[in-house]
């Protein structure tokens, strides 16, 4: 059976080392977010899989935790503050 060219198609998976080309971030950063389950993850076999909705859901969450943290600074509002999700890389 020939295989089929998928470049048009919408991917439902991630590998840990794709995730730097389509977010930004490092590889490292990925590592560390998957060993500290800040992501959910699929392991099949000895890959890592990242499923695309959950990368999503991750980075929309650490979207709303920036723009609340941003409200909260210029409202004065500390009391309440939520610590970030991340924590920075050494």
């Amino acid at each position: 059976m020939k295989r089929q060219n998928v470049t048009n198609r919408t991917k439902i998976s991630w590998r840990v080392g794709q995730l730097p080309d389509v977010t930004g971030l490092s590889e490292a950063f990925w590592r560390k977010a998957v060993r500290l389950e800040w992501l959910p993850v699929r392991r099949v076999g000895g890959a890592v899989i990242i499923l695309d909705e959950d990368l999503k859901a991750f980075l929309k969450g650490q979207e709303e935790t920036s723009a609340s943290a941003e409200v909260q600074h210029s409202t004065g509002d500390h009391a309440s503050a939520q610590p970030a999700k991340i924590d920075a890389l050494p």
